[in-house]
């Protein structure tokens, strides 16, 4: 046997067998039941969404907070609601999917650099000096490539 980190799933941190983490969707099966069978604009708002918007809120000390059913969701709504038409975003050629729609959605100047090639972002920063907002978007883990 031999430790292995999987970073093609949606388990990054390895938390998904924490005995904690299993102990409390075991509890929330007993509290909720399985599942709403579909997301949340559709079957509506539960305890536990609120429960969850409100911790967020407060550790970030803001008033309230709002979750999105999805990160592409989160993706789709970011980038047109912080990005005009005098700002550029600046995105690693490999980007997920989600992130690269997201940001087609909004009127900014779009650029892309190689993969992880700081020069090549650099000489984007230097082509963007005259935007407003520069937006530098990469992934957290490019799960396809493991970096």
């Amino acid at each position: 046997d031999r430790k292995v980190l999987n970073f093609c799933a949606n388990n990054y941190l390895g938390l998904a067998n924490h005995p904690e983490v299993v102990q409390a969707a075991k509890d929330t099966i007993d509290d909720h039941g399985f599942g709403l069978a579909s997301v949340r604009f559709i079957c509506g708002t539960q305890d536990i969404h609120k429960e969850l918007e409100e911790t967020i809120a407060k550790f970030h000390d803001m008033d309230d907070a709002i979750l999105y059913p999805s990160c592409f969701d989160a993706n789709a709504g970011l980038f047109e609601a912080i990005l005009g038409k005098d700002d550029a975003v600046i995105s690693d050629e490999l980007n997920h999917a989600s992130i690269i729609d997201g940001i087609r959605l909004c009127k900014a100047g779009r650029f892309r650099y190689k993969h992880m090639d700081m020069t090549h972002l650099e000489e984007c920063l230097v082509q963007t000096q005259d935007r407003n907002i520069r937006l530098i978007v990469t992934d957290g883990v490019f799960s396809m490539d493991g970096d």
